[in-house]
């Protein structure tokens, strides 16, 4: 037992000293995430950003009744989750929203949020066409 102890302690020794020896010292992090300044993300309470015109147009944020969201990515750091959606809203010309942080403190990126299942169900294959392959629906009731 002692033998196999030690080998594990050598063995985490040399994929130290590997991983410490032969990766690169700057983070690729800012490579994938470009730092952003200012921001004009919507939060769920804050006013719309015209979508794309090529894309679908979701509804009007501020009716009443259950909501329907296209969620295009989701992040459990709120900085992080504000500055993709920041790029988003650049890069497509579309409506982003941070919603709240579900229970286990995720922060989904939506685009945009929609009255029916029906009209999001309609909009989602073209939302996933433009960039977005993996998106899914969120219904209201679900967000936590």
């Amino acid at each position: 037992m002692k033998k196999l102890a030690l080998i594990c302690g050598l063995l985490f020794l040399v994929v130290f000293f590997w991983v410490n020896t032969f990766t690169k010292e700057e983070s690729s992090f800012d490579a994938v995430y470009p730092p952003m300044t200012g921001s004009t993300v919507k939060s769920a309470e804050m006013t719309e950003t015209p979508p794309s015109s090529d894309l679908p147009s979701p509804d009007d944020e501020n009716a009443q009744g259950p909501r329907t969201y296209i969620i295009v990515a989701s992040f459990d750091d709120p900085e992080l989750a504000d500055k993709m959606a920041e790029t988003y809203i650049e890069k497509y010309k579309a409506e982003m929203i941070v919603l709240p942080p579900t229970s286990a403190g995720n922060y989904r990126i939506s685009y945009g949020s929609y009255s029916s299942p029906a009209d999001a169900k309609e909009a989602i294959e073209k939302i996933r066409k433009s960039g977005f392959p993996d998106a899914w629906l969120l219904a209201s009731g679900q967000a936590n």
